[in-house]
Formats: structure tokens, sequence, C-alpha cells
């Protein structure tokens, strides 16, 4: 039995691509977004439909009738971890670093024409008229501490500064602190007992987030009691393994965030091989691939052959378009038709006598996908193509892809929200400057319809907008889409409990808030009183507690969202931008 010391502990297991920065304005790794989801706080943040309705430094606001403008009213107790007060100044200067031209949330708050602060507890917003205000860009940017940050950034537009900003240690007001990290093993929360919102103090004292360079080893520390649960998905070996002969390890399988695909280079500046920037050339390569049989065999029922680029369970995906057929006649007479010639080696070349020999780059961490790129690498082979397999490391590989793209492909994946469509925002042409762009892709057509995107009036405008996106991705090709993997996670029921899994990515994604907060200690359950609607129902959080809970009112000329006493549990905080595995 664990002492009452370790009841205080949970060891979360994490084997993906390594943790990069508690900077939350430059991060693409899932490991940083979830290490963070209840360390800063948002103004508001989503419910378990992922609707944006629940109170956090804002307890109330109103959207005006147009759709223009907007109004925050800020929680008056909430401080910063070094105990100064959480201000309107913090807000407004956390949206302007979150509009340099280094933030990953650029896009998000794009919209916005003019912020500021007439109190030091109220924040106007004027904006270009969008369906997505709230969701896509009120609940994406994390507040930061100006007094702080502007030591390191004054100018918050100057992307050299932010981008050189680790944000360690890092200065926060949400219910967990960062009180220590050692890079390349371990960070450790700890729960914030001074959080303004009482009812959210986190059930666990605890929480260590140890890095594993891969999910073998993770997977082997969750056996031998090391940690107490593994993330962000296992394999399906691993999950039977555990299933079958580890009866305190519950499994769960949830819908998931996960794409994983083969960037093709087709950056007109890059330095890959260039036959990569004809279609014809692509388009013969995408039908050299069996993607149900690769799904099968590298996933074995865990995930689906992917056509579009988002995910099934994303409010956006398009159905209409399928998976590439598998036929390698076909590809041969892509390339036969288009004068790439068989060369005495069993390689073709171009008209001007290039080969189509490239290097296909995985990530090391992934030694699932190590095995589908050695998978594709033979079925290319057989119409001509060479590709040699390099795995290497997630640092490697992006100082191989930016600035000067010198890569042929990568296979790597995107978590992506299930909320929004912004994970198409990776293929703007102006997002081959902040390292996340991987193909290079340049449209302007693309780019038109993005923005025609995000000032749709309305969710159904957004939606066709969002499946013409697709279509031209599906069609250009800069990305060959494998499959749509489902979150397979793992902890120890026997020593833990009030685990929330009903949610798209599991427990311990970079999306699920409920976890973190009301996880406890098998000993110590008598103390829960919040309850959760399942994430599949429409319904919001309920609480058992309390008369003076959130609620919701619509009138012809605002939108209101009060509650002087919030007594629910904060849910999924969610960065709206893709992160990676």
């Amino acid at each position: 039995m664990r002492s009452n010391l370790r009841e205080q502990l949970l060891f979360i297991g994490y084997g993906g691509t390594p943790f990069d920065t508690f900077n939350p304005f430059t991060t693409y790794t899932v490991v940083s977004t979830m290490s963070t989801l209840d360390v800063y706080d948002y103004l508001i943040r989503y419910n378990s439909t992922f609707a944006p309705v629940v109170p956090d430094l804002a307890y109330k606001w109103y959207v005006y009738p147009n759709n223009s403008a907007a109004v925050f009213y800020l929680v008056k107790n909430a401080t910063w971890s070094d105990g100064y007060p959480v201000t309107a100044q913090d807000v407004v200067y956390s949206f302007e670093v979150a509009n340099n031209s280094a933030s990953r949330l650029q896009p998000n708050v794009e919209p916005i024409t003019a912020i500021y602060a007439p109190n030091n507890y109220t924040v106007i917003f004027h904006y270009r008229r969008t369906a997505l205000f709230l969701i896509n860009t009120i609940a994406a940017v994390p507040i930061v501490p100006k007094h702080v940050w502007e030591k390191y950034v004054p100018n918050p537009s100057n992307a050299t500064q932010l981008t050189n900003y680790q944000d360690y240690p890092v200065v926060s007001s949400g219910p967990f602190e960062v009180t220590n990290y050692v890079q390349g093993q371990y960070i450790e929360l700890t729960a914030n007992t001074h959080y303004f919102y009482k009812s959210r103090i986190p059930h666990v004292q605890h929480i260590i987030i140890q890095f594993f360079k891969d999910t073998n080893s993770m997977v082997a520390a969750l056996e031998a009691g090391q940690i107490d649960a593994a993330a962000p998905s296992l394999l399906p070996v691993q999950a039977q393994t555990l299933e079958q002969n580890y009866p305190n390890i519950k499994v769960v399988v949830e819908p998931g965030e996960e794409l994983w695909y083969i960037a093709v280079n087709v950056y007109p500046y890059g330095h890959g091989n260039p036959t990569l920037r004809d279609l014809r050339v692509r388009e013969a390569l995408a039908h050299a691939i069996n993607y149900t049989e690769l799904a099968q065999v590298i996933w074995k029922g865990y995930a689906t052959p992917a056509a579009g680029l988002l995910p099934i369970g994303n409010e956006y995906y398009d159905p209409n378009l399928k998976p590439y057929t598998f036929n390698l006649t076909l590809a041969n007479q892509i390339l036969n038709e288009a004068g790439y010639k068989m060369g005495a080696n069993g390689v073709r070349v171009s008209p001007n006598g290039t080969p189509l020999s490239y290097t296909l780059y995985v990530v090391s961490n992934a030694p699932e996908e190590v095995e589908a790129a050695n998978i594709i690498a033979n079925w290319w082979s057989q119409i001509g193509v060479q590709a040699k397999v390099e795995a290497v490391d997630a640092g490697t590989l992006a100082s191989i892809i930016w600035p000067n793209f010198t890569q042929d492909f990568d296979l790597w994946d995107w978590f992506s929200s299930p909320a929004v469509p912004t994970l198409l925002s990776v293929f703007l042409s102006n997002q081959t400057e902040t390292g996340t762009s991987d193909s290079g892709f340049q449209n302007k057509t693309y780019d038109r319809l993005y923005s025609e995107m995000m000032y749709a009036p309305n969710l159904s405008a957004v939606k066709e907008y969002a499946w013409e996106l697709q279509s031209i991705l599906y069609h250009e090709l800069p990305y060959i889409n494998l499959y749509y993997v489902d979150s397979i996670e793992a902890y120890n029921d026997k020593l833990f409990t009030n685990v929330f899994t009903n949610m798209t990515g599991g427990p311990f994604s970079d999306i699920n808030w409920y976890t973190f907060l009301q996880i406890q200690p098998v000993q110590s359950t008598s103390v829960v009183t919040t309850t959760q609607t399942s994430s599949t129902q429409t319904s919001s959080m309920t609480s058992s507690v309390s008369s003076s809970a959130v609620s919701v009112q619509t009138s012809p000329t605002m939108y209101i969202v009060v509650g002087a006493v919030v007594v629910i549990i904060v849910v999924a905080a969610i960065v709206l931008l893709a992160r990676r595995r």
C-alpha cells in the first residue's frame, strides 16, 4: 500500500515527441500543451461538447448583436503564482503576444481589430465579424503575466524576443503550478491551493509527467508500477498485453485527434528533390500505398484510412473524400505518361535526368511508423521510386525541414482540436516561416478561402469552406494522408479513480482538463461532489452542490454568460492549432 506521500503523487508517462518549451505561443508538441492545461488560465473554456461557455478568468461576457464586438468582465480574486493580481492589462498583453509573427496562435487572433482595457477588470474586443470568435479566438489564447513576460518580450510583436523566451520558471495563475522541470526527464506540477475557483482545486497534490524515449519503455514502467498512467497513444500490442496480463491497469480507447501523414516537399524555394513539385509524381505515389492494409498492419483495427486532413471526430470532417485507391498499374501508367522512364537500376528518372530517389524521414520515437515507412518504401519501389527510410528524433527532423526545406518527405503526425477546422491553417503560405508547414504548400486560392472561412457568418458556411479547403489539399497532395488513429491510453485504476474517459483524445490528452482536476487516490473518493455528463450528450456540465452554478441566457440583443460563484470543475481547455505527438 502506498504511503500518504505517494498517494498524493500521480506519475504520468509520456512517450512521444519531446517536450519543447513552456512558452504556449511557440510550442508545437502535445506534451507541452498537456503539461500546461491546468497551469495557464484563459478568458473562457470549453465544456465537454466543445462549446465555449465555461467561465474562467472572465466570469461573464457579452457578445453584441452585430457579432463584431464583445466585452469580458474578469474575476477580481485571481492572482499570479508570485502574488501579483491578474488584471485586464495581462489579457491585453497576452493577445498582443499571440499576434506575434512567431506565434502559432496568430491565425486565431487575426480577426481582432482593437482590444483595450477601460479598467483593471474589463476587456473590450472589436473584431471582424466571424462566427468563430469565441470558439477560435477567445478560448484559444492563454493569459500570461505581463509584469514577468515584458522583461523578456518587451515588444509583443518582436519575433526574436518571443522565440527566445522559454518561460521557465513559469509564473502562472491556474489550478496547478510548475514547481520543477528537469530537461529530458520530467515536469512536476503542484496543486495551487489558493486557486481563485475553490471548486477547481485539484484532489492530488502533485503530478509528475515523466518523459520516455518511446512507448515501449513507458509501458514497461507502467507494468512495473513506476508510473500510474501512460499517454498519448499506446500501440495495439501493448494495449492487448496490459489487458490480458495486468488486472490493475485499465486501457481506455476513445476517438482520437491524431492524423499520420507523409508531407511532400513542394516548397518552390526548397532544396528537396524537385520532381516532387510535379503533381503527377505525387498522384502516382498516392496510388502506390494500400491504406487499408497499412492501417491494419500497423494499428490492428485502432486506425481508419485517411482521405481528408481533418479526422473523423472533427466537426468539419468531410465524409465525401475517400482514400486514394491502391493501384500500382495506374501509378506506373501515370509516371510513364509523364515521361519518367525506368532506369537500368529500377529507378525512374525525370525527362531532365533527375532520379526519383528520395529520403523518407520518420520520427524515431514512433517505431510503428518506422515500420510503416519501410512498407511504403517497398510499394514505391514497385513503381520505380526509391525511398531511403531514415528515422531521426523530432528536433533533428525539424532542423532538416526548417528554415531551408532540405527534406523530400517526412512521415509525421498532427493532433488537432475536434471543435474547429484550424488544422487547415498549416497549409497557409505564411506558415512556412513559423515552423508549422512542413510541405511548403503555396496556394493563393487556398489562402483566400481560408480567410473567407474564418469570417464566415455562420457555422454552416464555415463547414462549406472547410470541405472546399480539404478538397484542394486532397487533389494537390502536399500531404499524402495515411490514417486517423484512435486514442489508446492506460492507467492504474486500483490506485486512482475519477479519471474522465468520455472525451475525444482520451483521459490524458492535451484537450482534456477533467482528469487532472478530478482524478484522486482511491482511498480519497469520498470527497468528490462534482459530476460530469458524457461527452456524447449535448448537455454541458452539471453540479450537485450549488444553485449558483453557471447559467447561460440568450436574448435578441446579446449573449450573456454569468456566474457569481462557479462550482463546476473546469472542462477541456483546447489549443486550437495543431500539436505533435
